[in-house]
């Protein structure tokens, strides 16, 4: 199966509403950097066997992305579809979204975050083997090496989509996918990075600490710290914002 596909929550059920799914799913696996820009998708019968889906369904899913802009496809010798480098929204779009969130919305996300990918931690310090230690390395210092933040916001979602790998839950996997790109969208691309860059670099390099020492509890409350501490500066701009937006 492709690196990226087991990672997708789908309902494969064939209806008027799954190629917008197939879509998104297939937008999500770039957001959080499974997909990369200029990687080549694989041929359509292969990815729609993969997904469970019809190839209509998945031409019908391309078609959206090509038109978002997400991928392109090639024609001739070497073609296909690949994906394209993202358009990134202005700052105020991504304020505008975090203002029509509510304070309790921001505290549920944050708590379903700590919950799920905390909980995979602890189970990667229980689990890990091999050569996870040095990946989760390798992932921290592709993070380090970020340049922009949405280049941040990918990488940092990749190394957290890895503790789910770690902890070898598929379902958990899954989790992470959705709720850090839910987190991240928004805390990486409102000025969380300026703030935090440092912060994050040392939340990956404890986890990592933890993980390679097999203490479950440690890895479990870095996460838990590191979601409280994002959470709590969007709660923070939330309120900035809603005391501007007063008359």
């Amino acid at each position: 199966m492709s690196s990226f596909a087991a990672y997708l929550r789908l309902d494969a059920t064939e209806g008027p509403g799954l190629p917008q799914n197939v879509a998104r799913q297939l937008e999500t696996a770039v957001a959080v950097g499974l997909l990369s820009h200029g990687d080549r998708l694989p041929p359509e019968s292969e990815l729609a066997a993969e997904l469970g889906i019809s190839t209509g369904t998945l031409r019908q899913a391309l078609e959206r992305l090509r038109q978002r802009g997400v991928i392109e496809t090639r024609r001739g010798r070497g073609g296909g579809s690949f994906v394209r480098s993202a358009t990134q929204p202005p700052p105020e779009a991504v304020l505008n979204r975090l203002r029509e969130r509510s304070a309790d919305s921001l505290r549920d996300l944050g708590d379903a975050c700590a919950a799920v990918i905390g909980g995979a931690a602890r189970l990667a310090a229980q689990r890990a083997a091999g050569d996870d230690v040095e990946h989760l390395r390798s992932l921290a210092e592709h993070f380090r090496r970020a340049e922009t933040a949405d280049e941040r916001r990918r990488a940092d979602s990749r190394f957290h989509i890895e503790i789910g790998v770690i902890a070898h839950s598929a379902r958990l996997t899954q989790s992470i996918v959705h709720l850090h790109d839910e987190l991240a969208s928004l805390f990486w691309m409102v000025g969380g990075e300026a703030d935090h860059h440092p912060v994050t670099e040392s939340a990956h390099a404890a986890l990592i600490s933890a993980i390679d020492g097999a203490d479950a509890d440690t890895a479990r409350d870095v996460v838990m710290r590191n979601v409280e501490g994002r959470v709590q500066y969007l709660l923070d701009l939330h309120l900035d914002l809603a005391v501007r937006d007063e008359p």
